[in-house]
């Protein structure tokens, strides 16, 4: 049985105060095995990006507790989260966010370098992920001379560059149209397969999730189903 990698308890997060004071999450708790190919589904303002960011140590709940690997990541200073969020976590996004005065080599390379590995190592960790999504022979094209689903699978391999454990994915197909977006979710399953990186896919369509082996759903901050999709309807085990 696979360990588990994440663990939410009762995550709260309240913006403001007083009477202007928004509840974005209540009270939200799961867990995440390795490995794992999940979802978080809501409509907008459900909370499941204020979830997603928070999981992914960009923010920080009003209460509760976030584990990896059983350690409160609240307990950790700043610096120790970033080390940890730059080791451990890989985010692909709804807009790619490359930097187009690099070329797609030169954006797949900035995790591993920020992460300290020498350039030939990274160098070489790069065109092994880039040929893994498909990418030979784009290493020196600027990242503004790629159609859309080569520069969201570019920034797929930039997620992936330090190998983490966790791709935490926020409309990853929201600007795609259906044959590229298809073509992601292949590749998710692929590179989940290879390399045993667990996904956590938010998205607001529920034929998106469907694809995945496990739906959470979130709805006005609080967490209301939690199913596997191989007994879809099924309380999850």
């Amino acid at each position: 049985m696979a360990e588990i990698l994440l663990r939410a308890e009762n995550l709260d997060k309240v913006y403001g105060s007083g009477d202007t004071a928004t509840h974005a999450l209540k009270g939200v708790s799961f867990a995440l095995a390795e490995g794992e190919f999940a979802s978080i589904i809501g409509q907008s303002g459900s909370g499941k990006s204020t979830l997603l960011n928070m999981l992914g140590l960009l923010d920080t709940p009003t209460s509760g507790t976030i584990e990896y690997h059983g350690q409160d990541v609240g307990a950790l200073g700043k610096a120790e989260q970033a080390k940890l969020r730059n080791s451990l976590v890989g985010f692909v996004f709804q807009f790619h966010h490359l930097l187009p005065e690099f070329s797609v080599l030169e954006n797949v390379l900035m995790p591993a370098l920020i992460g300290g590995k020498p350039m030939p190592e990274a160098t070489k960790l790069a065109e092994e992920t880039l040929g893994m999504l498909g990418l030979e022979g784009l290493e020196d094209k600027g990242a503004n001379q790629l159609s859309g689903g080569q520069k969201q699978r570019v920034a797929i391999a930039r997620a992936l560059m330090n190998r983490p454990a966790l791709l935490l994915a926020d409309e990853p197909t929201g600007n795609l149209d259906t044959t590229n977006t298809e073509q992601v979710y292949k590749l998710f399953r692929q590179v989940s397969a290879e390399t045993g990186t667990a996904f956590l896919i938010v998205t607001h369509d529920r034929n998106v999730a469907q694809q995945t082996d496990r739906i959470l759903e979130v709805l006005d901050g609080e967490l209301v189903q939690d199913v596997r999709n191989d007994y879809v309807g099924s309380p999850s085990r």
